[in-house]
């Protein structure tokens, strides 16, 4: 019977093994943002698409959800960061939508999730900030809230691969 159990997995195509919701692909979520008025798609042509994509539950309700960040298309990095709220049907609804500066995003856990931006002393250069600031942003059952900035001194790598 084990055989079996083994032979049968090693049978599912790795496709839909391991298949991501449909919400967590940028197409679908730049379609999502142009349909809420918050992209266009001249906006999207220009390099400013879905850059960073974080799938899983930040809104506690065991659903997935999508936090994302949009490029800028240059030298500012992500400008924009987001949360797509997944809806029974496959489809979501935009909880979320902030500007920033060279935003990372990592999910902390089933109600939250950190954004990290670089912060700049008056002699530092656009490669070089002083520090970090790691905000994390705390679901409340109706809208997500952010907390007060944590200083870092490295930014971890996670928040941007």
């Amino acid at each position: 019977m084990r055989s079996l159990v083994i032979l049968a997995a090693l049978l599912i195509p790795a496709s839909t093994a391991h298949a991501r919701p449909p919400l967590c692909a940028p197409e679908v979520i730049e379609s999502t943002l142009i349909g809420a008025g918050h992209l266009t798609q001249e906006e999207i042509d220009a390099d400013a698409g879905v850059n960073l994509v974080r799938c899983g539950d930040v809104t506690g309700d065991g659903g997935t959800d999508v936090v994302f960040t949009v490029a800028s298309g240059g030298t500012a990095g992500d400008t924009h960061f987001g949360v797509i709220e997944g809806g029974a049907d496959g489809a979501g609804e935009v909880a979320l939508f902030k500007e920033g500066y060279k935003v990372g995003i990592a999910r902390h856990d089933k109600r939250s999730f950190d954004v990290l931006q670089p912060h700049y002393g008056s002699k530092d250069a656009n490669c070089c900030p002083s520090s970090f600031r790691r905000t994390r942003y705390t679901w409340t059952g109706t809208r997500f809230k952010a907390g007060k900035a944590k200083t870092l001194k490295k930014a971890p790598a996670s928040f941007y691969r």
